[in-house]
Parts: C-alpha cells; structure tokens; sequence
C-alpha cells in the first residue's frame, strides 16, 4: 500500500522509531500552548470517510533547534464531504499528509469512520489520534508537558485512540476507528534527518468529533485479529494477499502499543529490522518498506487496520519505548515475522 521508501527516507523513519516520547511529546507541548481548541460548528455535512506513534523515554529535554508552532487554524481546512467505505458503507474521512501539514477535515460525527491517509509528501508521514480527556483543554494538557521529569502527568490527560501507520512517499493506507466524540490532535511523530518531529514543523491539526449519528454503522468484516500484549503479538494463523480487515486491540496489560506493518525485502528477516535500527549510522537502504498498519493505542483500545498486501514476507513491530528501560518494545521481543500467502 505505500511505495518502497528511499535509503534517505528511511533514516528518517528510524529516527522516528528511536525517538523519545518525552522529547517529542515536550516538543508537541510548545505547539499546542500556541494553539487554541477547535470549537464545535454546526454540522454542514455528514461524516466522511475516516503508523509513531508515542515514544516513551528517559529525558524530557526539547530539541533546542524545535520550533514552536501554531496548529493550522480550523477555518483552513476542508469540511468533510460523505463518501462511500468499501469498508461496509461507513463514512470516510481522507487525511492528506504533505511536508508538513495536515488536510483534514475540523469536524465529523463519531462512531465508526474509515480513516484513509494519502501521503503527499517526499517523507514518511503517519497519522495518530490524540483525545484529549473529558473537561482537558489544549492549555492544561500543554501545561502538564512542562511538569516532567517524564511524560506522565500529560499521558493522564489523553488517551491514543490509533490512527493509519506510516507510509512513504506516495503511499496510502487505511484504518477503521470508533471515535467517541470530544476534542482530538492529530498527530506525526515522524522525525526528520534533523531530528525535528514533524509536528513541531506544523503537523498538528485539531479535529471535533461529535455524537455518532443514530443509525450506527456495522462493524468491518475482519479476516482475523491482531492482538498486542507486553510484549508480543497475537497474530491470524494465516493471512491473505489482497484486501483485508484485521481487528487490532491492545491487552496490554500495562503499556501503550501499535503495529506497524513491514514488507521485508527479499531474504530479510525481522533479525535484519533489529539490526538496522540499532545501528546508529547504517550502511545502506532499510532492508523493508513500510506497510501501513495500526498506530498506537491505550490499554484495551482497539481499532481495525486495513491492508492490501501482496504476497511475501512481513513483520510486526511496536517501536514504542518501554518507560522503565527506554527500550524499545520490539527490543523487549515485540516483533515477530509473518507470511502472506
């Protein structure tokens, strides 16, 4: 579902995986108390069609090259128009992710909505769901950023309600959500070669979810489920090329998780993924191309992840830091191989 990233393009990526999530998070906090919360319009139209993620860390320290930025203001932004899901007829919202903004929509009503994101860019772009809790502001959760040491005090304000996974350049990927209503931000995580998160550079946006409609979506028909659990996967026995629906939940018990999805080049294992991410300065091109997936979600969240993949081999990966360690959770044995076939 996305093009095969470049060696470039992919250091970026890795630099994504590695990154902190109280480095990135205190950068979002700079950018959020610039910002002001998306007050809910009238309703215009019905809702449209709806991978890092969080990086859990040892330092609170910003970037000192970090900019502080201001979300794009609600009134640039598209309204969202109804749109046919081959997902079972729920409304469809498209994200366009170009360097370094958002397209979306600044408000739908909640319930299940497909989530498509079309990377417009020249760099690998995600899109993660942020919910502020209910009665947090934009102001109190910048606030609790600033508290440190690490990032809990502000995670106590939101929760990570998933989101479409990374693609390259050119590439797209979808995933189904069952958004409750409330105040969110959108999200990429993504760092650059100069280790600037991309939403320090203006990929923020935020977005008013309002009440589901009364006539609820089906959920998906899904061809299995993809469990998370610290620190593993529970994945299908068996997957299939094409198009396909994967229920995806976090069991947890305790930490926050995702799955990213790999198409491993010819030979490659997820051996060689670990390998190319503990190395600092590798050699040559990632031996993967990013292949959409789940972003990141609380304990007993759960979404749906949309793949269209060809056969061949894969892995799933969780790139999200355990908070004790600062490992990363597939250095604790969150990764694991699969076949398509």
């Amino acid at each position: 579902m996305s093009e095969p990233i470049s060696q470039t393009s992919g250091t970026h990526w890795m630099r994504l995986r590695n990154a902190r999530l109280t480095t990135v998070m205190a950068t979002c906090a700079l950018a959020l108390m610039a910002c002001q919360p998306a007050a809910p319009a009238a309703p215009t139209t019905a809702p449209a069609k709806p991978t890092e993620a969080t990086k859990p860390a040892a330092s609170p320290a910003v970037p000192a090259a970090s900019p502080v930025i201001a979300v794009p203001s609600p009134a640039a932004s598209p309204v969202a128009s109804p749109a046919a899901s081959p997902t079972g007829g729920m409304p469809t919202i498209t994200i366009g992710a170009a360097d370094y903004s958002f397209t979306a929509p600044d408000q739908i009503a909640g319930g299940l909505v497909t989530v498509r994101i079309n990377n417009v860019g020249q760099e690998p772009h995600h899109a993660q769901f942020l919910r502020l809790n209910e009665g947090v502001t934009l102001e109190q959760l910048g606030a609790a950023f600033q508290q440190g040491p690490g990032p809990g005090a502000a995670l106590r304000l939101v929760s990570l309600e998933g989101g479409p996974a990374v693609v390259g350049a050119n590439g797209s990927t979808e995933v189904v959500l069952n958004l409750r209503p409330g105040t969110y931000m959108l999200a990429c995580f993504v760092e650059g070669a100069d280790n600037i998160p991309h939403l320090a550079k203006g990929m923020l946006k935020p977005m008013v979810i309002t009440a589901a409609p009364a006539t609820a979506a089906a959920p998906p028909q899904t061809a299995g489920t993809i469990t998370m659990k610290d620190f593993t996967y529970d994945l299908p026995a068996a997957m299939a090329p094409g198009r396909q629906v994967y229920r995806v939940v976090n069991e947890g018990p305790a930490q926050l998780h995702e799955t990213n999805i790999l198409k491993l080049d010819a030979g490659k294992t997820s051996a060689d993924v670990t390998a190319f991410f503990s190395n600092p300065s590798p050699a040559g091109p990632p031996p993967f191309s990013p292949a959409g997936g789940m972003q990141g979600l609380s304990l007993n969240g759960a979404g749906w992840a949309v793949t269209d993949l060809q056969a061949g081999n894969y892995a799933a990966i969780c790139y999200i830091p355990d908070p004790a360690s600062g490992k990363p959770h597939f250095e604790l044995g969150m990764i694991k191989d699969f076949t398509v076939r």
